[in-house]
């Protein structure tokens, strides 16, 4: 990759919306259930993703040197409060990951690790939103001390030694798991600075957001108001600049049908060998993919928990402390079995990346609730036309049926073998009666010539000689 200035960044703005229209054919069939009506979403989330979609950036990032912090002013910017805000109905969340790198400009697979950085930080976000809802907690807290008696003056100047010991122990762990719809980012920031790379974002939640990505899977009628001078998918793509974005995003579009939007990139360099950059687009592809689905919907699990020991010994009034702690979390978010309709890509291209220096493959994959609906009746045409075509095979496999056991029938018919015996037999009857008519008419011929040749004293001999002469 090309040379890199030391602390560049990037801050990246994703556009997000809040529902989308179910679209109706105009020749509905008759007898049809009436259209419901469509339930318009709207509260703080939608809000906030609406802010996020007008500041969809286009130029080339700013320079700063840690992306969190870019992230959080631009949240506070905002005067968006984190956390729960009981007024505006939406939680906003702020979660930042990173990774060593010496330098992004020459690390192999960098890309990579950016991919899984963008993932982790927004399954960190969804953990502190489902922790917030509900956490199950187990903790404890233990002091121990051990001292010599109390003693008299005398004593204690006597003594030569004495100590105390103090044990501490703190322990705590947290659960929570539940399904999470709707959840998304509205802004990312990259930057890479004194050896770590770093990805950034805010995230959002709310009921309506919720509801809007329940549609897509529900069937449910959730729209978004039009928004005036507003863009379509395709317009507002050729706006912004797609090397800054990277994970699940959201779209409303001028006939306020919301888009849900998957990015993922991967190393294109040119110097890199074809099959290397086949399988770095496929797996961006996919990666694409897989936001999409997890930004309508994941089940999202938390297990975190944190061990701290402190021991302290004092000898002679010397104290030494010692002191150990263990962390164990696991975050996951899973999907099985979840039918998506109506998912298909909206940009692959390929890009420079300001961080890196280097080309990338960037691809967006996105799904609407129009999109779906009409994919539901596409669905529905092509296995009908498979239910005919089984109907069509059925027929042929009758007439296959027909036609052999026909066959088999003609083969075997007793009337027809009878026929054929009974006229074969009549005409070998026949030969043999007229070959046997033959005979005696040739004997019969045979004995007049002798009677003849006797009559006028001539006597044959030899081959020319009939049997009964001789």
């Amino acid at each position: 990759m090309k040379k890199l200035m030391i602390k560049m960044a990037l801050a990246a703005t994703v556009a997000v919306g809040a529902g989308a229209a179910f679209a109706q054919e105009s020749d509905a069939q008759e007898n049809a259930a009436p259209i419901a009506a469509a339930e318009v979403v709207n509260d703080g989330g939608v809000e906030a993703v609406r802010q996020a979609e007008e500041a969809a950036p286009q130029e080339p990032p700013k320079k700063i040197s840690n992306a969190k912090d870019e992230v959080t002013a631009w949240v506070k910017g905002k005067k968006w409060k984190r956390g729960w805000d009981s007024k505006k109905k939406r939680f906003v969340q702020i979660s930042a990951e990173d990774f060593d790198c010496s330098d992004p400009a020459k690390v192999q697979n960098v890309m990579v690790q950016r991919d899984m950085a963008v993932k982790r930080a927004v399954l960190m976000a969804k953990s502190e939103i489902i922790q917030s809802i509900k956490t199950e907690i187990d903790a404890e807290d233990i002091v121990s001390a051990m001292a010599t008696p109390t003693m008299t003056q005398q004593e204690q100047n006597e003594l030569l030694q004495r100590v105390q010991k103090m044990k501490q122990s703190s322990a705590a762990e947290f659960r929570a798991e539940m399904p999470l719809f709707g959840a998304t980012c509205v802004r990312q920031s990259e930057s890479w600075n004194k050896g770590k790379y770093q990805v950034a974002i805010a995230f959002v939640w709310s009921p309506a957001l919720e509801r809007s990505a329940r549609a897509i899977i529900t069937g449910n009628k959730v729209v978004c108001k039009p928004k005036e001078n507003g863009k379509s998918i395709d317009e507002w793509l050729e706006a912004v600049n797609p090397a800054f974005m990277s994970g699940p995003i959201q779209f409303v579009d001028a006939d306020g049908t919301r888009w849900f939007l998957g990015i993922s990139a991967g190393a294109a360099d040119e110097d890199l060998d074809s099959l290397t950059l086949r399988t770095n687009r496929k797996i961006a592809d996919l990666s694409a993919k897989q936001m999409v689905a997890f930004s309508l919907w994941g089940d999202v699990k938390s297990n975190e928990a944190m061990k701290q020991e402190l021991a302290t010994k004092t000898l002679d009034g010397k104290s030494s402390t010692e002191v150990a702690q263990w962390l164990e979390s696991k975050v996951s978010q899973s999907i099985k079995g979840l039918p998506l309709r109506g998912m298909s890509q909206l940009l692959s291209e390929e890009v420079d990346h300001p961080v890196t220096g280097g080309r990338i493959y960037v691809s967006i994959y996105g799904i609407n609730q129009n999109a779906a609906e009409d994919m539901l009746k596409v669905e529905a045409v092509n296995f009908a036309t498979r239910a005919e075509l089984e109907r069509a095979k059925t027929v042929e496999r009758g007439r296959a049926a027909a036609n052999k056991a026909h066959v088999e029938n003609a083969t075997n018919d007793p009337n027809d073998f009878n026929k054929g015996y009974n006229a074969q037999s009549d005409v070998i009857q026949k030969e043999v009666k007229s070959r046997k008519g033959k005979q005696q008419l040739q004997r019969k011929e045979a004995v007049q010539k002798r009677d003849k040749q006797s009559q006028a004293g001539v006597f044959n001999s030899g081959a020319d000689a009939d049997d009964d002469d001789l």
